[in-house]
């Protein structure tokens, strides 16, 4: 495996896992064999996103019951979402940290990273979206993929939500190295999501940079075919090749050369490194 990554933010509602369905299908465009693991129990969750919704209910084995027993085989979880292979979510995941708690599981932090360390050499990269509420779930997360795509709002919230972010990811560093010395999370990238053209977003992005964030040098658009594509169970890039769905507008066509080059930084380890190759 090339590349693991969380992405990650603790506020809801920025888009993270449009963000990661997207980045992985354009990963997997790029010739890459991609894994999504989907952490997040809720509704709305990628596994809904790209038309799988009825395996969070199963009464079958699921992610939830290879996290509480190593002796499972996460293998047998994999389903074909198109660009992307994917272990999707379970409602079950909602009471893993009870029964982590009540079965006095070891480590449990570490219990991802296990499940998924037999199928690293079948892929190039794994991303890995969790839920926005730091719980034993996105220490999971955090532990398997040590690097981290933080979708952001341009707001001054959004501003300060880095900071606490990057406080949080010290902390645990710190915590998880009594356990692996050589144990290390870091930022990937800070891509803007849902921008618009007030003079706010300017202004957050400008003092991101000058504070030496990692933001790309490019936002993300809000764009009604996002959830187009989210209701016909699609990628938008999906979206935009489908003879079933309607031709992408114009200004709507940036959307695939950013998620493009999202999916570039998760390659190239850097957004410095993807956006020189872009330009």
């Amino acid at each position: 495996m090339k590349r693991a990554v969380t992405m990650w933010s603790e506020s809801g509602g920025v888009g993270k896992t449009t963000m990661a369905t997207n980045t992985a299908a354009a990963l997997g465009r790029r010739n890459a064999d991609v894994l999504v693991v989907d952490l997040d129990p809720q509704l709305g969750s990628l596994t809904d996103h790209v038309g799988f919704g009825d395996l969070k209910t199963t009464d079958d084995d699921h992610l939830g019951d290879v996290l509480l027993d190593q002796d499972r085989d996460a293998s047998e979880l994999v389903v074909d979402a198109g660009d992307f292979d994917l272990v999707p979510s379970h409602e079950g995941l909602a009471n893993i940290e009870s029964e982590m708690a009540a079965r006095s599981t070891s480590l449990r932090e570490f219990q991802l990273r296990s499940s998924l360390a037999p199928l690293a050499s079948e892929y190039d990269y794994f991303v890995v979206d969790p839920p926005a509420t730091l719980n034993v779930l996105v220490d999971n997360a955090l532990v398997a993929a040590r690097d981290v795509l933080i979708p952001i709002e341009l707001t001054r919230k959004g501003s300060v939500s880095i900071d606490g972010l990057e406080d949080t990811l010290d902390s645990m560093e710190r915590g998880f190295r009594t356990f692996d010395e050589s144990f290390a999370l870091g930022i990937l990238a800070v891509v803007p999501n849902e921008v618009g053209d007030s003079n706010i977003y300017r202004e957050v992005r400008e003092e991101l940079e000058t504070a030496g964030k990692p933001v790309t040098p490019f936002g993300i658009r809000k764009r009604d075919v996002l959830k187009e594509a989210w209701r016909n169970h699609m990628s938008v890039f999906e979206f935009a090749d489908s003879a079933e769905t309607r031709d992408l507008r114009p200004y709507e066509e940036d959307l695939l050369d950013q998620f493009d080059t999202v999916a570039r930084i998760v390659e190239r380890g850097s957004v410095e490194a993807a956006t020189e190759v872009a330009q």
